[in-house]
């Protein structure tokens, strides 16, 4: 039950003797008239009292709010007791910053849905129709795809005239001759090549990843614009696929070693072609003879700054052009290899067995030192 405590202002009664004693006067009838009206205006104003509460939680009514009570809010009542209008308390300071933060929300997301109502209104007035959406897709990465055939184009030239160069500084070793500085040259000089190329085709890649997941955005914002149904083949199709599942990166030189390591030993393990070429920045087997060969070619790429960098895994089967590198139905070990690849080098998965009927690659031959 609340404590309640009222406080009114007091009325001193004076003898009567010492009451001054009113002289008589007439009044005209106007200023009678006008006594009247202001006794009526005063008896009609209703009487007022406060409601507040103290710090010890006990209620008082009074006919002033005490200064030191002003910030805890009140409420004003009338004689029967009947609210009129009430007064919050004074907002801490940590509910003016929540208050303040919650204001910058408000306006930002006004922002944010201008940009939107925007960036939508562009949206159509670029595409007329959801197939012209597509084919502005499509016609990106068609581009990105043609400087990845002929990167890859690049790097099957050299690797046959790496092939060419080893065989013929092995041929002069076995005949005790030395390697002449020139050919010893145009084997690093072809390595260097295929490193070069390989970073054309990942930072390629990489740039299709982003045109795909912004072409996404924009295809599905499209169809929510204009009512369209969703494309469920197309959803599952983006679900399943993997973005360069045959890259890794690193962030700094340590990991990049250790990745490298399990990297090598990984295509050591699945490569069915003899090792050509290997160092610390390539790994190269030689080229599948049969439908079920695997050519593996490993490649440590750094970055611009030197410090971190990627590792790349490339696949090479029987009969495969640098406009279709997939391998078919009849070496499904290439899926296999490429799915794993990424999980062992990071250390999320351990390295299964090669598959039936393959067997690891051997180690390089005689040649010059690897460079």
């Amino acid at each position: 039950m609340e404590s309640k405590h009222i406080q009114t202002g007091r009325t001193v009664a004076l003898p009567l003797s010492q009451a001054p004693q009113p002289s008589v006067r007439f009044l005209s009838a106007a200023g009678f008239a006008v006594l009247c009206a202001l006794t009526f205006v005063v008896s009609a104003e209703p009487a007022k009292m406060f409601r507040w509460v103290d710090e010890n939680g006990a209620v008082h009514y009074t006919d002033q709010i005490p200064p030191n009570q002003a910030e805890r809010g009140h409420a004003t009542i009338n004689n029967q007791g009947s609210r009129l209008n009430a007064v919050a308390p004074a907002k801490s300071a940590e509910e003016l910053q929540r208050d303040a933060e919650l204001e910058r929300q408000r306006a930002q997301q006004a922002v944010l849905m201008e940009q939107q109502k925007a960036a939508d209104a562009q949206l159509l007035r670029t595409y007329r129709s959801l197939d012209d959406l597509l084919m502005a897709r499509d016609g990106k990465l068609a581009q990105f795809d043609a400087v990845i055939q002929m990167a890859r184009g690049t790097i099957r030239r050299q690797q046959e005239w790496l092939r060419k160069l080893r065989s013929e500084a092995a041929d002069l070793e076995r005949g005790g001759k030395p390697v002449p500085q020139q050919l010893t040259d145009s084997l690093g000089k072809g390595e260097r090549t295929i490193r070069e190329s390989y970073a054309t085709i990942v930072d390629r890649e990489q740039e299709k990843a982003v045109i795909r997941h912004d072409f996404d955005g924009d295809i599905k914002r499209y169809r929510q614009l204009k009512g369209l149904p969703e494309d469920q083949a197309a959803a599952s199709s983006d679900a399943s696929r993997l973005a360069l599942r045959n890259l890794v990166t690193c962030q700094d030189s340590a990991q990049c070693d250790l990745y490298w390591g399990r990297a090598v030993a990984y295509a050591q393990t699945h490569a069915t072609t003899k090792i050509q070429t290997t160092n610390a920045t390539i790994l190269i087997t030689a080229a599948p003879e049969t439908p079920t060969d695997l050519g593996l070619t490993l490649s440590r790429i750094p970055d611009k700054e030197g410090a971190a960098g990627s590792i790349f895994l490339d696949l090479q089967c029987k009969n495969a052009t640098p406009a279709n590198t997939v391998c078919g139905a009849a070496n499904a070990n290439a899926t296999k290899v490429l799915n794993e690849f990424r999980d062992v080098v990071i250390g999320t998965q351990a390295e299964s067995a090669p598959a039936a009927g393959a067997s690891p690659a051997a180690g390089a031959p005689a040649g010059p030192a690897p460079r």
